[in-house]
């Protein structure tokens, strides 16, 4: 326990941690910052708020058809963009149609499933019978909250991970501690046993400070309505086509599960990396290299399907919950979210064992 806690003081002591965090977190702010105000939001979806019919959804498209009109002749006449007010409420109406749209493609998509009897139709059939998309209501607060996850929230536990873990081990060789901790009594077995521990403490710690920001940013701006509402209405479109039945709130809760079990192993990884690193920025940028590549490759089509399962697409979650997709294991098909946590459960365990193994057999610096 005192090697744990010794561990700890170590990682927060760095000043350039402590500074990073409040930058990052101000960035977020400017993030979660709201750009329209959120009482008239509010008072415009109360007209809208309740069962979606088939009536509601005609009364939106042709108010949508008026509003659009009105946007451009008040383009035209004044040269700026649509008023906050119109361009709020076409936002809800787009909403309300694409309601629409999505039980026409669950439908269509359920008839296109009917003739087939395969272990992964009927998984995709069970799924898609679950959703409901009966009521409509205010969601800003929590689009809001899941979307900084994916946009956000990755990016600050990313930095701050590299910043707090990449000198772990690496500052140990180059100060040339390791001459004592190498030989001591606890020295090796134990002390990697602590720095590992501290290491996903300073995880857990990092993603509760950014998700407690995000929640009160949200909570003051939006209050605490719309857990309820359906993901596929969420960040629109972003998860329109996605099977899952989940509300705002129990998406969140699993994204946040995926996002920390994520996070647990990139951090043992950059702990692994550093433990065979001298120098603590050749650890901080094979870590870096390792969470950025993913990012600026994003697009490219045929890396798709490796990319879901890098530590950086896995932590921002996202993509694993966009569509019905699954990868087949000895004919079994298996869900990209359940592969995904697997494959960290997997990469965290032989992180522990590699660490482990190396520590065994380091060679004391001379």
């Amino acid at each position: 326990m005192q090697l744990l806690k010794f561990e700890l003081y170590k990682i927060f002591k760095q000043k350039s941690i402590w500074i990073t965090l409040i930058i990052l977190l101000g960035m977020s702010y400017l993030i979660l910052n709201y750009p329209y105000d959120p009482n008239i939001e509010k008072e415009l979806y109360k007209k809208w708020e309740g069962p979606i019919t088939e009536e509601k959804v005609k009364l939106a498209e042709s108010e949508y058809e008026v509003l659009q009109s009105k946007g451009t002749q008040h383009s035209v006449d004044s040269g700026d963009n649509y008023t906050d007010t119109i361009f709020i409420e076409s936002q809800i109406l787009k909403k309300i149609m694409m309601v629409d749209t999505i039980k026409n493609n669950v439908t269509q998509r359920l008839n296109e499933l009917e003739g087939e009897n395969s272990v992964k139709a009927n998984v995709e059939k069970n799924m898609l019978e679950k959703i409901n998309l009966n009521y409509f209501s205010y969601f800003t607060g929590p689009s809001q909250i899941v979307i900084f996850v994916a946009d956000g929230g990755f990016m600050v536990l990313g930095v701050m991970l590299l910043l707090g873990l990449s000198p772990i081990y690496s500052n140990e060789y180059s100060s040339n501690v390791d001459n004592y901790i190498f030989s001591s009594k606890k020295g090796r077995k134990s002390l990697a046993w602590a720095k590992m521990g501290a290491s996903l403490i300073y995880t857990l710690i990092v993603v509760f400070v950014w998700e407690m920001f995000s929640l009160l940013m949200n909570f003051l701006q939006h209050g605490n309505d719309g857990w309820s509402t359906p993901l596929q209405l969420l960040t629109a479109p972003y998860y329109r086509d996605s099977p899952y039945s989940f509300t705002a709130l129990e998406y969140h809760f699993v994204q946040l599960g995926i996002h920390l079990l994520a996070a647990f192993a990139f951090a043992l990884l950059i702990v692994l990396i550093s433990s065979i690193s001298k120098n603590s920025l050749i650890s901080f940028f094979v870590s870096l290299s390792i969470f950025a590549v993913p990012i600026i490759i994003d697009g490219v089509q045929w890396l798709e399907t490796i990319l879901a399962f890098s530590y950086t697409e896995v932590l921002r979650v996202q993509f694993l919950f966009n569509e019905f997709k699954t990868v087949d294991v000895f004919g079994y098909p298996i869900s990209y979210p359940v592969f995904a946590c697997l494959i960290m459960i997997m990469l965290l365990l032989i992180s522990i064992k590699t660490v482990l193994q190396i520590i065994k057999h380091k060679e004391i610096t001379s």
